[in-house]
């Protein structure tokens, strides 16, 4: 979403975002106790710490180059897993970890399945997964990796997207019923074309976006609806 038009529906995210106007249960419940919970999380502290010692090491400019999360974000993605509570997990695009580190968080058994072709050039990536190796499976081919992850045939199962790829395996991951979450809708075209993309695959089920990170539920038991929230 481009920022004059973030501006344009401010009041109606941040309005929307109360939960006022949103008429199935199912979405109120999310909105209010899942995208906007207001009350903390024992992971709040740990995902805080570990920002900030990133920030502490990097300038603003390098922040931006490696996709440093926000923490409003970090924190959402925490929730969104603590909500759905699954043992699988595929992220493409490995970042600076901070994302697989809040959501592993969650589940100490959780399994995650890391996309990324260029992550031994990600070193800070690579040294925030460090105590987690044991738990994450690498890949540099998106098939393989979707092949894998679905294999464990979880319908919980979240996949979380912070860069583009091919919207057909995106496509089988809500076919599947995967919860997908798309990140840095705001910043790249490519992202905010894909969100757009998987709008259109999806018969059923809710969006949830700010115009910056979006959530798709692709269950087929609710009516096909998209909520433009504040975070």
């Amino acid at each position: 979403m481009a920022s004059w038009k973030r501006y344009l529906t401010a009041w109606s995210r941040h309005h929307r975002s109360g939960g006022f106007g949103i008429h199935s249960p199912y979405a109120y419940r999310f909105v209010r106790h899942v995208w906007r919970q207001p009350l903390p999380y024992y992971a709040y502290d740990g995902i805080r710490q570990l920002l900030d010692t990133i920030k502490g090491a990097t300038t603003a400019a390098q922040r931006r180059d490696m996709d440093l999360i926000d923490e409003r974000e970090a924190r959402l993605l925490f929730r969104v897993t603590n909500f759905f509570n699954p043992q699988c997990l595929l992220q493409v695009g490995a970042a600076t970890g901070v994302e697989s580190v809040a959501m592993m968080e969650v589940n100490r058994h959780s399994r995650l399945y890391l996309y990324d072709p260029q992550l031994e050039q990600k070193a800070l990536a690579v040294r925030v997964l460090q105590t987690q190796l044991e738990r994450v499976a690498c890949y540099d081919d998106i098939e393989v990796a979707a092949d894998d992850f679905l294999a464990g045939g979880e319908k919980s199962s979240i996949a979380l997207v912070n860069t583009a790829v091919d919207a057909g395996v995106l496509g089988r991951l809500l076919e599947a019923q995967c919860v997908l979450i798309l990140r840095n809708l705001g910043r790249d075209e490519a992202m905010s074309a894909l969100f757009d993309t998987c709008c259109a695959l999806m018969p059923m089920g809710q969006t949830y976006s700010n115009g910056k990170i979006a959530i798709l539920n692709s269950d087929p038991k609710l009516q096909r609806e998209d909520f433009s929230l504040w975070l």
